[in-house]
């Protein structure tokens, strides 16, 4: 996978004037940076890119130094341009507001290793004026390292929202998944618990008083959020992350614990909500937030051994489809959709994330009193699961 990583942080500002022979006198002021300190590479290719304040008035280059830490160039990694005597010259176009390179990852790092390679800015060259000495550097490890400080612009796709954007604060890497592209996660702990997509808007579950997943049912318009109906809690998750009822929360997810006893897992009515908005950017007010409604389904879930059984069919269909949903200890939930009928990919690994920029279902209280469920753009979800913490300070 080729990843790219534009720095854009912090800006050193050179000045520079150069005079000629005659009485006219060219002043240039540039800002060129790499923004972040350190950056640990995850995928085979890297896109680096120094980047100037404003566009630049004619064809240069940019040339970085290079230092090397238990690496070897042409066996452990590879540029484009090539490293020459421990520099890399980066041409660029009049009118670029940027200056690239790739870099190849050509092995892995074991554990205990330490293998990095630092750039650092020399000189910034064009219209016939160098900028020495701008100092500017970036650090790209092969080990992760921690980052001690990072700035991130999480590409959540603008007002609509169709993104959640996993953040590892550990190695700085994000991860982009559309949110409608799972419906329910089934749970890789201990317990037999399976959660609903609160990133989806009036997406909500029922429990009906039935085990038979081949009776035919019918929409209810009171399952669904943002109607400022109590009752409308018990049909989605808690906003707190919890699977069960604790003694300070009231709720769960709005799927019971899958009992061993079949005989015990109940059908539930599933509103599977909006799609994403296709309001073009610019003619909504605010946030577009709600697309056509994806219809309705009914599942029941059963345990097989240590996996999970999903049944699932339309809400007037006299028979049903089942698929074995292993659990993964890597990943905090296994994750199926509605879209492709299948398991998919969601969330990054447990330990590769540890906060999530999403849409939200969340309670709404009037005073100490709730309200119901509501939805909104915008939440930073922390990864409790896997012991991420966060407080306010």
């Amino acid at each position: 996978m080729k990843k790219n990583l534009l720095f854009l942080l912090t800006f050193v500002l050179i000045a520079v004037s150069a005079c000629n022979d005659d009485d006219s006198t060219a002043a240039e002021t540039v800002a060129a940076a790499f923004a972040n300190q350190t950056v640990n590479v995850t995928d085979a290719q890297t896109t680096v890119n120094v980047v100037f304040s404003a566009p630049v008035t004619a064809a240069g280059t940019v040339v970085l130094n290079v230092v090397t830490t238990d690496l070897v160039y042409g066996t452990d990694f590879t540029t484009n341009p090539a490293v020459v005597s421990n520099t890399i010259t980066i041409p660029f176009e009049a009118g670029a507001s940027s200056a690239a390179f790739t870099f190849t990852k050509l092995i892995d790092a074991i554990e205990g290793q330490v293998k990095n390679v630092k750039f650092t800015i020399a000189s910034v060259s064009f219209d016939g004026i160098t900028i020495p000495e701008a100092t500017n550097a970036t650090q790209l490890n092969f080990n992760e390292t921690a980052i001690v400080n990072n700035a991130v612009s999480p590409e959540n796709g603008g007002n609509k929202l169709p993104n959640q954007v996993y953040i590892d604060l550990s190695s700085g890497a994000t991860t982009n998944v559309p949110r409608t592209s799972w419906d329910f996660g089934f749970y890789s702990g201990s317990e037999f618990r399976v959660v609903s997509n609160g990133a989806i808007n009036k997406f909500a579950v029922k429990q009906l008083n039935t085990t038979n997943i081949d009776e035919v049912q019918a929409e209810d318009a009171n399952v669904t959020t943002g109607n400022f109906d109590v009752n409308n809690l018990a049909y989605v998750d808690s906003p707190y992350g919890n699977l069960a009822p604790t003694t300070t929360i009231t709720h769960g997810t709005a799927i019971a614990e899958i009992a061993a006893t079949d005989a015990d897992n109940k059908v539930y009515l599933v509103n599977l909500g909006n799609k994403v908005s296709t309001v073009a950017p610019g003619t909504a007010t605010g946030v577009a937030l709600t697309g056509d409604a994806r219809g309705w389904k009914k599942i029941r879930i059963l345990r097989s051994g240590n996996d999970y059984k999903l049944q699932y069919a339309d809400i007037n269909a006299t028979t049903h489809s089942e698929i074995t949903i292993s659990k993964n200890t890597a990943f905090n939930f296994t994750f199926f959709s509605f879209d492709t009928n299948a398991v998919v990919q969601a969330e990054p690994q447990k330990d590769k994330w540890d906060l999530n920029i999403t849409t939200f279902t969340n309670e709404v209280f009037q005073e100490q009193t709730p309200m119901g469920a509501y939805f909104y753009p915008d939440f930073a979800v922390t990864n409790t699961k896997a012991g991420t913490r966060a407080y306010q300070v």
